[in-house]
């Protein structure tokens, strides 16, 4: 445990003088560090949505519960995502129109940006590089999804 002064550089004086200030460290960066190694970013940007979707009359009691079932999943080791498999069937049927059953990798792409993936880590099969068929997207979109998952 390290006292918190010392995270930023300030030593406690060994006399009665002031502290001793050494090599300090960018508190912003220790600050991004640590939201990032704890995904609290992504936890934070769940809530929101989850709230803003479902509006609840009591808040404190809503996001209470989202984050006890969190904790529940996560011991469960079960995915925690916002989007069912029937939002993402239904997200493939909007970028389908016609119904042909596949979609242009660049309406993947799309796909991905519209649930807030900004920076997917799964790579496409490469017969999937110009066309994504219903059951690829599936499959992708989930495993991206869980990789986002909190649990």
């Amino acid at each position: 445990n390290v006292h918190p002064l010392l995270r930023f550089g300030i030593r406690r004086p060994s006399h009665n003088g002031p502290p001793a200030v050494t090599m300090a460290v960018d508190p912003r960066k220790d600050a991004q560090d640590y939201i990032a190694e704890k995904r609290v970013d992504i936890l934070f940007q769940e809530l929101g949505t989850r709230l803003v979707f479902e509006r609840p009359e009591d808040p404190n009691a809503f996001l209470l519960s989202v984050l006890e079932g969190l904790k529940k999943n996560r011991s469960d080791k079960v995915p925690s995502t916002f989007f069912t498999t029937e939002d993402v069937m239904t997200l493939f049927d909007m970028f389908d129109p016609t119904g042909r059953g596949e979609i242009s990798a660049a309406q993947y792409d799309q796909a991905l940006l519209s649930m807030g993936i900004e920076s997917p880590t799964v790579t496409l099969p490469g017969h999937a590089t110009t066309k994504v068929d219903r059951a690829t997207f599936a499959r992708c979109v989930k495993e991206e999804l869980a990789a986002l998952s909190l649990t």
